[in-house]
């Protein structure tokens, strides 16, 4: 009876955690949509995209820079096991996007990272682009994605490829 109850543990945990973590993307896109809508709110009023978080009329507790860690120490993301929230320009500050890193620590690489991945989204896009650094990343991805195989970025509008940019037409 033991065994039994352990194999068939052995054969769910690994779904279990692909669901944790799948939780956790939920998160981070929920937030990253938060923030864009914001940042398109201070481009409507501005001109310009907000450089850090404090230029914007939502964002997340004790963000004041450009990066924010949303488990742990807010600023080093020190003792923590989520994400860090980035915003990103280009050469002007009228094009950007927001992306989150999964880490552990701090560090995207760190051993008790067993998917390694991070999501981006453009302030003028609708879609999110994922991307795995490991093989359990990749396959989280495609999952998100919606593919079938797991490749090093996708977009979660089903294609195998990083979304398309609409600032470049």
């Amino acid at each position: 009876m033991v065994l039994i109850i352990g194999i068939l543990a052995a054969m769910a945990l690994p779904q279990y955690f692909k669901a944790v973590e799948r939780s956790r993307m939920a998160e981070a896109v929920t937030l990253m949509d938060s923030i864009v809508k914001a940042q398109r709110r201070k481009f409507m009023q501005t001109n310009r995209y907000a450089y850090d978080f404090r230029g914007l009329d939502v964002a997340p507790k004790g963000a004041t820079g450009r990066e924010y860690y949303t488990d742990g120490d807010p600023e080093t993301g020190a003792g923590g096991n989520g994400f860090e929230i980035y915003l990103q320009f280009g050469i002007t500050f009228r094009y950007g996007a927001v992306a989150a890193y999964r880490k552990f620590d701090g560090s995207t690489v760190h051993a008790s990272l067993q998917y390694q991945y991070n999501l981006e989204r453009s302030y003028q896009s609708d879609n999110v682009t994922c991307g795995g650094y490991n093989q359990a990343g990749r396959e989280l991805c495609a999952d998100f994605c919606g593919i079938d195989t797991p490749v090093e970025r996708c977009c979660d509008n089903g294609t195998s490829r990083r979304c398309p940019d609409p600032t470049n037409n």
